[in-house]
C-alpha cells in the first residue's frame, strides 16, 4: 500500500502540474496520472508493473481504495462548504431559467441515449432504470469545484456571468445529487421491485427531513460549543489564549473534529438508507457551510490534507480504472462520439437556450452555457459510485469519464474564446433596460 501511495502520489502531482503549465486544472493532469498507470498504458508496456501497482485483488486493493474513496468524500464536503444556497435568490429567475434548461434538456437527452446504448455499457447489478437515471445525471450534471478553479484563473469569477455559471452548477448538482441518490436506491436489494423500493425512498426522506429541521441547529449548538471552548484560557484554540485570540492560534481542531463526525455520520446514515455515503459527506459540507457559527479556518484545515493526498489520490484512482483498451472496436469508439457528442450539444443548447429566454445577451449566454459544459470532479464521482454499485460496466465507465476529461479540458480555452471582455455590462438586456444598456449588451 504505501508503495502504491507514493506512486500515484508523485505521478499525480507531477502530471497536475503539467497540466497547470498547460493551463488545465490540475485534476485532468491527475485523471491522466491515473490512465498512464493503469491498464491503458502501463498494463501494455509492463504488464506485471502494472499488476504489481494496482492488484485485481479485492484485499490487496482495497486499502488504496479506501484512500481514494476518503478523498471523494473531503472533496465533497469542501465543496459543500463552498455551495452558497443564498445566491440563488440573489440573481433570482434567470438563474433558475437557465438552470431548467441546462438540466431538462441534457436529462431528456440522456435518458434517450441510455435506451439506445448497447448492454455492454450497463454493470451486471444494474437494473434498467437506474442505468438510465444514471445516464441522464451524467449528462446534466456540472461540476461546482473545477468551473470555479477555471474562472478563478481566467479572472472570471467575479463577473456576472461567472456567478451565473456557478449558481447554475449550484442547482444542477443538487438536483443531480437527488437523482444520485435514487441510482443507488434502485440499484439497491429489491431496486426493481415497487414494493421494496418504498423502504429505502421513505429513507431517504425521513434522512433529508431530519437533515433540514432537525440537523441545522445540532450543528450550530456543536460549533457555538467548540467557539466558546475557544474562547477559554487554554481551550482548543491553541496558542491564542483568551478572547478570539485562539481562533488565530496555529491550534483549534474543535471546528474540524465536529466536520469529519458530522461527515462520518450523514455519510453512514446515508448509505443506512440505502443510498451513497458521499452524498451524506456533501450534506455535512452544506449544513456546516450554512452555519453562522461557520469559520474559514475549517476550510484551511480540510483544504491541505485533501488537496494535497487525498483528492489527488482518488482522481488517480478514477483514473486507473479506465481501461481504453475497451473501446479498441469501432463500435465501442463510435459509441463514445456519440456519448460525447450528445453530452456536450444538448447541454450548451440546453444552456443557451435558458439564457436566451432569461434576456441575457447572447454572448454572455454563450459563455455561460460553455462554462456549464465542464463535467470535472462531480462527474468523475457520479461514474465512480455507478461502477461501485453495479450500475456500469467497465466500458460505461471508461466512456463517462473520459467524456469528463474532455469537456474540462476543453472548457478554459472555449471559455477564453467566447467570455465577454471584462468591464461589459453583463446584465439581462430586457424591456426595461435603457438604450445604452441594450446598445452594450448587444455588443
Amino acid at each position: 500500500m504505501l508503495v502504491q501511495l507514493l506512486v500515484i502520489t508523485v505521478v499525480a502531482h507531477l502530471a497536475g502540474a503539467a497540466a497547470r503549465r498547460l493551463r488545465q486544472p490540475a485534476v485532468i493532469g491527475q485523471l491522466v496520472a491515473g490512465v498512464l498507470l493503469g491498464p491503458s498504458v502501463l498494463g501494455v508496456l509492463w504488464p506485471d508493473g502494472e499488476h504489481r501497482l494496482v492488484p485485481g485483488e479485492t484485499l490487496l486493493g482495497a486499502p488504496i481504495n479506501t484512500v481514494a474513496w476518503l478523498g471523494a468524500a473531503f472533496l465533497l464536503l469542501l465543496t459543500g462548504l463552498d455551495t452558497d444556497l443564498g445566491v440563488i435568490r440573489r440573481l433570482g429567475r434567470p438563474a433558475l431559467m437557465i438552470a431548467a434548461g441546462a438540466v431538462l434538456v441534457p436529462f431528456a437527452a440522456g435518458v434517450g441515449l441510455a435506451l439506445l446504448l448497447p448492454d455492454s455499457f450497463a454493470g451486471g447489478a444494474a437494473s434498467r432504470p437506474s442505468f438510465v437515471l444514471l445516464v441522464a445525471v451524467s449528462l446534466s450534471i456540472s461540476s461546482i469545484p473545477v468551473v470555479a478553479r477555471v474562472l478563478t484563473e481566467l479572472g472570471f469569477l467575479k463577473a456576472d456571468f461567472g456567478q451565473m455559471i456557478l449558481t447554475v452548477a449550484l442547482v444542477s448538482d443538487a438536483v443531480g445529487w437527488m437523482a444520485l441518490a435514487g441510482v443507488t436506491v434502485l440499484a439497491g436489494p429489491g431496486g426493481g421491485d415497487a414494493g421494496e423500493l418504498l423502504a429505502p425512498v421513505a429513507g431517504l426522506l425521513l434522512l433529508t427531513a431530519v437533515l433540514v429541521l432537525v440537523a441545522p441547529r445540532l450543528v450550530d449548538a456543536a460549533l457555538a460549543r467548540v467557539r466558546r471552548s475557544d474562547r477559554l484560557p487554554g481551550g482548543t484554540g491553541g496558542t491564542g489564549g483568551e478572547g478570539e485570540a485562539g481562533e488565530a492560534g496555529t491550534g483549534g481542531s474543535g471546528d474540524l473534529l465536529v466536520a469529519v463526525v458530522l461527515a462520518l455520520v450523514l455519510a453512514v446514515a446515508a448509505d443506512a438508507v440505502g443510498s451513497d455515503g458521499l452524498l451524506g459527506a456533501f450534506a455535512a459540507g452544506l449544513l456546516l457551510g450554512r452555519s453562522p457559527h461557520y469559520r474559514p479556518r475549517l476550510r484551511g484545515q480540510l483544504e491541505p490534507v485533501t488537496l494535497v493526498l487525498l483528492a489527488p489520490v482518488f482522481f488517480a484512482v478514477a483514473g486507473l480504472r479506465m481501461d481504453l483498451t475497451v473501446l479498441s472496436s469501432a463500435e465501442a469508439l463510435l459509441w463514445a462520439a456519440g456519448y460525447l457528442a450528445v453530452a456536450v450539444c444538448f447541454k450548451v443548447a440546453g444552456a443557451y437556450g435558458g439564457a436566451r429566454l432569461a434576456r441575457l445577451p447572447r454572448r454572455q449566454g454563450l459563455a455561460v452555457a460553455v462554462g456549464l459544459n465542464c463535467r470535472g470532479a462531480v462527474e468523475v464521482v457520479v461514474a465512480s459510485v455507478g461502477l461501485s454499485a453495479g450500475v456500469l460496466s467497465e466500458t460505461g465507465y471508461t466512456v463517462i469519464v473520459l467524456m469528463a476529461l474532455l469537456t474540462t479540458a476543453a472548457t478554459g480555452p472555449l471559455l477564453r474564446a467566447v467570455a465577454p471582455p471584462p468591464g461589459r455590462l453583463l446584465k439581462p438586456a430586457g424591456p426595461r433596460a435603457g438604450a445604452a444598456d441594450r446598445v452594450r449588451a448587444a455588443r
